[in-house]
């Protein structure tokens, strides 16, 4: 049976044999590589890291907030970025997200400050970008907020958005499941120059990964690559099946990067030079139509639902669909039937997740945690044909929403 996996992995075979080539290349300058990727990033001001998670973390630690000090987040957020501002003694307030747009109300913003105020994490969702004129009109009389944009899932190409010019921090990501991945590594920009300077000397401090630990990486990923082919993949969900295996938690044990309980030690590192390398090659190796594909893809199923409302970010007009989350109240009911036609459909698999204020004063975001309670991750990528796009959208509309 030929299933079509949730994701789409963002590397080819040929993107693997170029990271294995980095790892045996012996002679890389590490100070080259840096200046390479500064210059295509359009800013002296960047800063390289081992991933979003690590550059937030040493963040954190440089300005070293008063502990109970406020961090004002988007409501859909992963946890381990909650665990990171708890690791450093801060409160979170989460502010709740128009779904239709993936946007903030400037009005959530200005009920969510408070004089303990010091930093607000904006999260674009799914392939969207975040209009940022409703948090800096909420914040012009609070020039000491910090604005921290973590575009984790943001990244469209290097000649596109980088980045709001206002925000102090703009964090992306090119981990294992993101746009032009280099199977991990994050790029971000800063408008402070001391700040930066600042947050290099903190991820200086910290031991290099070992160049064998991203050969294996790779080669993981390669078999990863292989199990991603309909074919494949349809064999594994059916072998899984027989020996009653949950194939759903093979796959996010196998994609999962982190362990919570072990975090910050897992984030406190550095990049091996064999992996900026590798960055450096995913950047210049992307081209203008990279995402074309999926683009196409996405606005082909979201223009023939029934519903297009219930596509997240449907009146966003900068999706590239890095995600393709629907809502639907009969959430197994769809997946079965998905399943059944072929379309490997989940909403367990991601970290995403409604978060929640850690003081009683303020409530839960309202659409975020309805939302994520009815969520379900369509199959929607230009790995699938147009004709099976078409039998995907006939077998969604056919489930009551």
């Amino acid at each position: 049976m030929i299933i079509y996996p949730r994701k789409k992995l963002d590397y080819s075979y040929t993107d693997l044999l170029a990271a294995m080539g980095c790892t045996i290349h012996p002679i890389l300058n590490k100070k080259k590589i840096i200046g390479d990727l500064k210059a295509m990033w359009s800013s002296e001001k960047s800063v390289v890291s081992f991933s979003v998670r690590t550059t937030f973390d040493a963040l954190l630690h440089e300005l070293d907030f008063p502990v109970g000090s406020e961090v004002i987040m988007t409501g859909i957020n992963i946890p381990d970025m909650v665990h990171i501002v708890h690791a450093h003694g801060l409160q979170v307030v989460p502010i709740d997200m128009e779904i239709s747009t993936l946007q903030v109300q400037h009005e959530e913003i200005v009920r969510a400050l408070s004089p303990r105020t010091v930093i607000i994490v904006v999260a674009p969702l799914f392939g969207t970008h975040m209009d940022m004129d409703p948090v800096f009109e909420a914040l012009k009389n609070h020039p000491e907020i910090i604005v921290v944009e973590d575009c984790a899932q943001a990244f469209c190409g290097i000649e596109q958005y980088l980045g709001d010019p206002r925000s102090d921090v703009s964090l992306f990501s090119f981990g294992s499941i993101k746009t032009a991945s280099a199977l991990g590594c994050s790029l971000g920009r800063f408008k402070d120059q001391n700040l930066q300077t600042a947050i290099m000397k903190v991820l200086s401090g910290y031991k290099h990964r070992h160049r064998l630990g991203f050969a294996i990486r790779i080669i993981k990923y390669f078999f990863l690559k292989i199990l991603s082919e309909p074919m494949i993949y349809g064999l594994f969900v059916t072998f899984s099946n027989i020996f009653k295996a949950d194939y759903d938690a093979l796959i996010i044990s196998a994609v999962r990067n982190f362990n919570t309980d072990e975090l910050l030690g897992q984030i406190r590192i550095q990049p091996c030079l064999p992996q900026l390398a590798f960055l450096r090659y995913r950047l210049k190796s992307i081209h203008n139509d990279h995402l074309q594909g999926r683009i196409d893809a996405g606005n082909y199923v979201q223009g023939h639902l029934n519903d297009s409302l219930n596509v997240y970010g449907s009146g966003n007009k900068t999706h590239t669909y890095w995600l393709f989350p629907v809502r639907c109240s009969d959430r197994k009911t769809l997946i079965k039937e998905l399943i059944t036609h072929g379309f490997d459909a989940t909403y367990t698999s991601t970290q995403l997740q409604a978060i929640t204020p850690d003081m009683d004063i303020h409530s839960e975001p309202p659409n975020c945690t309805k939302y994520m309670a009815e969520t379900v991750y369509l199959p929607v990528h230009d790995g699938v044909p147009p004709q099976k796009l078409e039998k995907l959208v006939a077998v969604v509309n056919s489930i009551p929403k």
